[in-house]
């Protein structure tokens, strides 16, 4: 893979979101898709959007970790 860049970081984001609305179903009790379609409308997916906040380095438990404090 090459760099890493704000035209190309959203390739890597359906996995990572994926697993986020994953863990937050299961402690929210929706479901997994209503979790994502949520999350899309969060303030944290727009910084995990923004390449420049390297947040799309960490795991989807990492991410929820931070997203749910």
């Amino acid at each position: 893979m090459g760099e890493i860049n704000q035209s190309n970081v959203h390739l890597l984001l359906p996995w990572k979101i994926a697993g986020i609305a994953e863990l937050w179903a299961r402690d929210a009790n929706i479901t997994p898709l209503e979790a994502m379609e949520r999350f899309y409308q969060t303030p944290f997916y727009k910084r995990l959007a923004d390449e420049s906040t390297k947040l799309w380095h960490y795991s989807a438990e990492q991410l929820y970790a931070l997203f749910a404090a």
